[in-house]
């Protein structure tokens, strides 16, 4: 979660959930703690097409008004999630293969 706005334009506010307030409040207590966050390692046997797959990732974006919302709380009386009109995913090319996995 963030308290900076992303530079587009808001197309939908809405109220957070109770499940949203309470998630929220447990990451002002312990900003950067983790909680909440659910990671995926996998390991592809195959040779991956990196701009297809951002390509992929940024469609999938696109589609969904959820993956371009943010909740904001700076500043506000009431937390709310804004959605964005456009949100452009953040993409990072890691080669790990030299790296043990323990």
């Amino acid at each position: 979660m963030s308290s900076t706005a992303v530079a587009t334009p808001i197309v939908a506010t809405y109220s957070l959930t109770p499940l949203q307030q309470g998630m929220l409040a447990q990451y002002l207590r312990a900003p950067g703690s983790g909680v909440d966050v659910e990671q995926l390692v996998c390991t592809l046997p195959e040779r991956v097409d990196v701009d297809a797959l951002r390509r992929a990732w940024q469609k999938v974006v696109d589609r969904h008004d959820v993956l371009r919302t943010s909740i904001e709380w700076s500043g506000l009386d009431v937390p709310q999630q804004r959605v964005h009109e456009q949100v452009e995913v953040p993409f990072e090319v890691q080669d790990w293969r030299g790296v043990a996995i323990t």
